[in-house]
């Protein structure tokens, strides 16, 4: 499928048909993927817990507001911040030559670990682009997805059992939806949105 035929195709379902199984070999083509995003100093903040169990995903509807796609998809997919991911530098550059290992990794380490903000920021940041990869690739391969935000952090973070230095960003179902694609809901017109130099200057038209 070419990309623009992608962009066009994705929408966030809600209804997915639960006697649908998805296979280890999807999944590892879909995450193969996805793990190419790219991520600040490429330290891909990112873990991707796949909750596949039908009664685990009931047991994570029940963290998510009593959402029934959690259930009913094939797999819901916990994307996961890593608030530590700077630390793992000294093992994404060790094959780098030393100047540059030497170099990057102490200016790595320097630039988050007294910054809490940045971390969260970060793995935010990273997450999100990742998940809206997982989105497009799912959709490549034939499946549909939906992104949430709409669950208790806390009670998803024990669910999968979390670690103070991980969090859920968002939750995203993945599976084979059942009835009628919904129409694109209302976006705005690139003039609305896309400027040139300033916030407030001439439109792209």
């Amino acid at each position: 499928m070419e990309f623009k035929d992608i962009v066009n195709s994705r929408r966030s379902v809600k209804k997915y048909d639960a006697s649908h199984e998805i296979s280890d070999e999807t999944l590892k083509s879909i995450l193969g993927q996805v793990v190419l995003t790219p991520s600040s100093f490429n330290l891909q903040h990112w873990h991707f817990v796949v909750v596949r169990d039908a009664a685990r995903k009931q047991s994570l509807r029940e963290c998510a507001m009593n959402q029934a796609q959690v259930e009913e998809a094939s797999a819901c997919i916990v994307v996961v911040g890593r608030l530590d991911g700077y630390k793992r530098a000294g093992d994404i550059f060790a094959e780098a030559p030393s100047d540059v290992r030497d170099q990057m990794v102490p200016m790595i380490e320097g630039f988050y670990k007294d910054n809490s903000k940045l971390q969260r920021d970060e793995a935010i940041r990273s997450c999100s682009l990742a998940a809206m990869s997982l989105m497009y690739a799912a959709c490549d391969h034939g499946y549909a997805t939906g992104p949430m935000i709409g669950f208790d952090p806390a009670a998803v973070s024990r669910e999968v059992g979390l670690s103070e230095n991980e969090f859920p960003v968002m939750l995203v179902v993945i599976g084979k939806q059942v009835g009628e694609m919904r129409p694109r809901a209302m976006r705005f017109d690139v003039s609305k949105v896309v400027t040139f130099d300033k916030i407030d200057g001439p439109a792209l038209t």
